[in-house]
C-alpha cells in the first residue's frame, strides 16, 4: 500500500534550492512560506491586556500631558513588560489611547480605551475608585454559565481586575489631585465585524467581542485557547439544562448533526476542532447523560488510528488503516488495488461509496468508537456517527452494540435526541 507521502528534493536537484523565497511562474510565492508568516502574525495581545494597557497609558497621558510610547505592565503573574501604545489623544474632557493587538501589524484589531474622571474636593489620596464599562465593540452576556450576569458587558472580571491594579500602581506614585473616580470605557472599532468571524455568538455573547485575559501573549487558537473555549461550551450547555451532548470537530460535520437532530437545543452542539479528547474527558466530568461524536471521513479516520489528541498539520494522507480494513474483510482484490491508488481520503471515501462498500464504513465506526471509549470508559454513553461529505449517514455505532458483528445501519439506533423523519427506516 502506499503512503502518498510529499516527496522530498535534495537541495541540489535544483537551481532555486538555495532561495527558499523564490516565486513560481505564477508570481506566488511558496505554500511553506506563506504559511510561515502566517503562522508568525498570529502572535499577539488579548483584548484584556490591550485594554489594561490602553487604560495605563491613558492615566499617565491625563496626569502628565505627555503620551505615553509604551507603559510597563503588571501582569497577573507578578511579571512585567513594556507595552506598545499605538496613539494618544485628547479632547471632549477625555482621554482617548489606541493599543493594537498585534504591535508589528497596522491592520491588526485595536482596543480603545476612553478615559474620563470626577472631581471632588473634599477627596482623599488613597480612595481612588474605578468605573469600568463597555462601549462600542464589546459583547454582552446572553446565556448563563459565564461569571459576569446575563445582559452585563462582556469584559471578564480577569480583565477587570487587571486594569484595577495597574491603576492602584499609579496611585501610589503618581498625585490625582482631587480625582475620586476613573471612568474606562473600553470599544473594538471592529468588535462586531470580529464577533461575525469568530466562535462569541456560540458562546453566548452578542452584539462584539469579550474583553478576556489570558497570560499577556499568546498565539491565537492555541491549545488553551480552544480548551478554554470548549469548556466554556460545555458549561453553557450545562446551565441552559442540556443533558445530551454532541461533539463536532468541523463547522460541516456540526451542520449535519443539526439535520438529523433538528430539536436538539443550539447549546448541545459543542465545536472541539483537534482537542477531541480535552471535550471528551470534560464532557463525562460534567455529567452528561449522552455524548455523540459526529465527523466526517476524514476526521473520523484520525479518530479511528487513535489520534484524539491532534494539530491542524496531523493530516491523514494515506489510506494504509482503511485498506488493511478491505483485508480484512475480504473486499474483491479489484477494489483493493484501486483504493491504493487513491491520494486523498476524499477519493477513497468516493470509491467505497460507489461500490457500496458499507462494511468498512461500520468497521470505521466501530474503531473510533473504541479509541474513545477507551477515554470514557467502556459503559459510557456514547455514539459514533460518521456523514460523507453530502451529508449521508455512512455508518454508527453506540456503546449498546458492545462491537457486534451487526451493522447499526441495518437495525438503527433511535437515541433520544430523535433523528429526522427522513433518516427513520
Amino acid at each position: 500500500m502506499k503512503a502518498y507521502r510529499r516527496k522530498r528534493t535534495s537541495r541540489n536537484s535544483n537551481s532555486h534550492s538555495g532561495n527558499r523565497n523564490h516565486r513560481d511562474a505564477s508570481g506566488n510565492t511558496h505554500h511553506n512560506d506563506r504559511q510561515r508568516i502566517e503562522k508568525k502574525n498570529r502572535l499577539g495581545y488579548t483584548t484584556g491586556t490591550c485594554a489594561a494597557g490602553a487604560a495605563k497609558a491613558a492615566t499617565i497621558y491625563l496626569l502628565t500631558g505627555d503620551p505615553p510610547e509604551t507603559v510597563s505592565l503588571l501582569l497577573p503573574s507578578g511579571k512585567r513588560f513594556w507595552f506598545p501604545i499605538k496613539g494618544c489623544e485628547k479632547g471632549d474632557g477625555r482621554v482617548t489611547v489606541r493599543a493594537s493587538t498585534v504591535a508589528a501589524n497596522p491592520n491588526a484589531p485595536e482596543v480603545w480605551v476612553h478615559l474620563s474622571y470626577e472631581e471632588n474636593e473634599y477627596h482623599q489620596s488613597g480612595s481612588l475608585s474605578f468605573a469600568i464599562h463597555g462601549g462600542k465593540g464589546v459583547g454582552k452576556i446572553a446565556k448563563p454559565g459565564f461569571p459576569i450576569p446575563i445582559g452585563e458587558d462582556a469584559i471578564f472580571p480577569e480583565s477587570q481586575e487587571l486594569i484595577r491594579k495597574n491603576l492602584q500602581e499609579l496611585s501610589k506614585y503618581m498625585h490625582f489631585g482631587s480625582i475620586c473616580q476613573l471612568h474606562v470605557t473600553i470599544e473594538v472599532p471592529e468588535g462586531e465585524k470580529l464577533a461575525r468571524q469568530s466562535l462569541a455568538h456560540r458562546l453566548g455573547i452578542e452584539g462584539g467581542v469579550a474583553i478576556q485575559e489570558t497570560p499577556a501573549l499568546s498565539r491565537m487558537a492555541t491549545t488553551d485557547a480552544w480548551n478554554h473555549l470548549i469548556d466554556r461550551a460545555l458549561t453553557i450547555a450545562r446551565e441552559s439544562g442540556v443533558t445530551e451532548v454532541v461533539l463536532t470537530p468541523g463547522a460541516m460535520g456540526e451542520r449535519f448533526a443539526r439535520e438529523i437532530f433538528p430539536e436538539a437545543p443550539p447549546e448541545s452542539f459543542v465545536l472541539t476542532a483537534d482537542h477531541i479528547e480535552h471535550a471528551l474527558l470534560q464532557a463525562k466530568a460534567m455529567g452528561f447523560t449522552k455524548i455523540f461524536f459526529v465527523s466526517l471521513f476524514s476526521k473520523m479516520l484520525k479518530v479511528m488510528t487513535g489520534k484524539t489528541r491532534m494539530s491542524p498539520k496531523s493530516f491523514i494522507t494515506s489510506l494504509v488503516p482503511v485498506y488493511h480494513i478491505g483485508l480484512v474483510e475480504k473486499l474483491p482484490e479489484e477494489l483493493l488495488a484501486e483504493l491504493n491508488q487513491c491520494k486523498t481520503p476524499r477519493e477513497g471515501l468516493e470509491l467505497l461509496i460507489r461500490e457500496n462498500a458499507g462494511i468498512v464504513f461500520f468497521r470505521i465506526c466501530q474503531r473510533a468508537h473504541r479509541n474513545l471509549a477507551r477515554l470514557l470508559g467502556n459503559d459510557a454513553p456514547l455514539e459514533v456517527i460518521l456523514f460523507s461529505y453530502d451529508g449521508e449517514i455512512l455508518s454508527r455505532f453506540k456503546t449498546e452494540e458492545r462491537y457486534s458483528q451487526v451493522n447499526v445501519l441495518d437495525n438503527p439506533f433511535m437515541p433520544s435526541l430523535e433523528p429526522t423523519q427522513a433518516e427513520r427506516p
